[in-house]
Formats: C-alpha cells, structure tokens, sequence
C-alpha cells in the first residue's frame, strides 16, 4: 500500500483540506487524553469539529489493551465512521489501527490478535498526525495489543495508514524524557532494521538517512537546544526509521527489551538501550572472532560497518561510547542501577526473550554473549 507524507511545520493545518479531498463525512478522532491539547493539534482542528461530523475517543491506556481497541471499534460502528484520524503516539495511532482490523462485524478479534486469523481488509480511511518522534507506527502495518497481560501484534498491510502528516511543531510540548525515550526508540530502529536478516536495499535507503539525524539531533532535541527546522528533521528522519523496521523488523534489542517494560516498567525506548550497546559490540567483535554463529558474513560486515561510519563513531570501545550517548540524554542504562540488582533477576529477563525477533538478529547469540550483554 502506498502512503502519502504531508511534511513542514505547521502542516497539521492541511488536515481540513486533507478530509475535504478525501470526501470524509463521519470522522473518528483517537487521541491521547492530555497530548491533544497540549501539543497544540486540538487548538489547529477546531474548523474540522465545526465542519464535519467527528467523534473524539479517547478512553484508552497508554500501552493499548484490546478491550479498549473494542470499545473504539463499537463506536465507529455506531457512527458508521468513514475516517479516522490519530493524532498522538504510538498507542494512539495502534489504537487506531487496531479499530480498523477490528471493524468488519464478522470477526473473532481473539483469533486476529494471536494470528490464527487474517483481520478483514476495511475500506474506513487512516490519517495520522503523530505527536512524538520514534514509534514509527505512523508507517508500520502492524499494531501492538495486549490481552490479559500479554503481549500481541496485529500485523496487515491494509494497517498502514493511508496518509501521514509530520508536524515538527507537535512534539515540541513532550517533555525531555519522552523526548529521550522515543528518540532512541526511532535510532535503535533503524541501528537494527540495517543489520537485520529481514533487510533489504530499500529499508536500507531508509535507515541510512535516519541513523546520522536520530544521533546528531537527538541531544539537542532533548536538552532544548534545537532550533524548530530541526524537531521537523528530526521527526522525519524518526519516520524514516519506521519505514525501515516495516520492512526489516527489529532484532535481538527489541527482542530483550518487552520484558523490561512489563516486569520493571522501564520505558520501551530505554528498554531497548538496555541491551543494545553490548550486543553491537558483541556484533562487531563476531567479526573477527565468532564467524561461524554469523548468518551471512560478507553482507553484516558492510552493514556494521555502514552503521559505524553513518553514527561517526569509533570501531573500538562502542558499547562504552552507546552508553555515554544515553546518559547525556539523562537516562540510566545500567540493569543493576534500575533494580535487577541480582544475577537471577537479569537470568530470568534473559529468558524472556521474544524468539520471533531474535530470530532476525544477525548474530547467533551464545551463552557466552548473553552472559556479556546481562552482566552474568
């Protein structure tokens, strides 16, 4: 499915024209509870809810339950919405998806969310207008959703939002952290999707445009030293990260990372540092010394090598140097320092692992590895 980008600051004010074009009559807004107003959207769509039919939903947590994904759903039913536009992060924008795969009647959304059952293709139209810079769920045709506690992905071509406006101004209201966390989020993205199996020389377009934005800006973006031009490169370089995972997946950081979040509440995006500085050093120093456990050689070489140059860092001390890079942002990326204070504790989360993404890591990972990356 081809996506169209809007682009420029200030761009959320083509909305009105967007629904026009698009002829949309009944239209469901999901947005987050605070990040509408405080991101400016609700003050730039006051014209649509005086001149179209809009429905706002908005009683959904952060990490989308499928309750809640019903309870959208039965709305939009009711209102026989035409279009839905997101505006905030990346649970909004799931919680959006998640409404589309759910709306044919006809359905068993238990069978769709554990992907015994193809969701039916929805005519309903998705704009989305993200309010944080990193999830990439504005451009991925998948969606998280979670179901007595655990994890699941809705995953169809069809979830890929049809048009997507990328307004730096947006996310200048976020605060610091978020700011940190989803930034990491976008450049462990696209760091992964490049090095990933599941690449290819079109996600890897992506990811090279990506990588040197995400690392250069990200420090000023979250200090408050970037100027506004920069928070719309920013947020399109995180878009482009998105593209890039869409194709390729992620791999063994994010693969690590959920368990973090679920057990000891750390943010996804810090979760993902957690892991991800040791394992590139466990990548690079494969190269020379555990070839055999390497998937494809010749090409994870030019990819590591690509990645190195695109961050402008140093072949040698690179998890040292990953971590610095968090910590200037004001974030702790030590496992012992965020509470799995013990051996067993960093075991057990080591378990946890997401096979399926692990499966796309480039690197067979050891014993030996995993004992590096958790300190056991």
């Amino acid at each position: 499915m081809s996506q169209r980008v809007i682009s420029g600051l200030g761009s959320i004010s083509k909305l009105k024209n967007i629904l026009e074009d698009e002829d949309s009559k009944n239209i469901l807004f999901v947005t987050g509870k605070k990040s509408f107003f405080t991101s400016g959207a609700a003050e730039a769509t006051k014209a649509i809810f005086n001149n179209f039919n809009v429905i706002r939903f908005n009683d959904f947590e952060i990490n989308p339950k499928l309750e809640d994904a019903i309870k959208g759903t039965e709305i939009a039913r009711k209102n026989n919405i035409d279009t839905i536009v997101s505006i905030g992060g990346g649970s909004v924008i799931d919680i959006a998806k998640l409404i589309l795969a759910f709306l044919d009647i006809d359905q068993d959304v238990e069978k769709i969310i554990d992907g015994s059952l193809q969701a039916k293709i929805s005519n309903v139209k998705h704009i989305s207008v993200p309010t944080t810079a990193g999830t990439g769920s504005e451009s991925t045709h998948f969606a998280v959703v979670y179901s007595n506690k655990k994890k699941y992905s809705v995953a169809a071509d069809f979830l890929i939002p049809k048009i997507v406006v990328l307004d730096g101004m947006l996310f200048l209201s976020n605060s610091s952290n978020q700011k940190a966390f989803n930034g990491l989020d976008a450049l462990a993205q696209a760091i992964e999707s490049h090095w990933a199996c599941g690449s290819t020389n079109e996600s890897k377009s992506f990811s090279r445009k990506a990588i040197p934005t995400l690392f250069r800006e990200l420090p000023k973006i979250v200090s408050g030293q970037a100027k506004k031009e920069k928070f719309q490169d920013f947020i399109e370089a995180a878009n482009l990260a998105g593209k890039a995972i869409n194709i390729s997946k992620t791999t063994s950081p994010h693969a690590f990372s959920y368990s973090f979040t679920s057990e000891y509440s750390i943010p996804h995006g810090q979760a993902v540092w957690l892991t991800l500085p040791e394992i590139f050093e466990v990548h690079t120093n494969a190269l020379d010394c555990d070839t055999q456990n390497i998937l494809n050689y010749g090409e994870f070489k030019i990819s590591i090598e690509e990645i190195i140059n695109l961050l402008g860092i140093n072949h040698t001390d690179i998890s040292n140097r990953l971590k610095k890079f968090v910590m200037d942002l004001g974030l702790e990326c030590n496992m012992e320092k965020l509470g799995l204070n013990t051996i067993s504790s960093r075991e057990e989360i080591a378990k946890k692992v997401n096979l399926e993404r692990l499966k796309n890591n480039p690197v067979v990972l050891t014993k030996e590895n995993i004992a590096q990356i958790f300190n056991i």
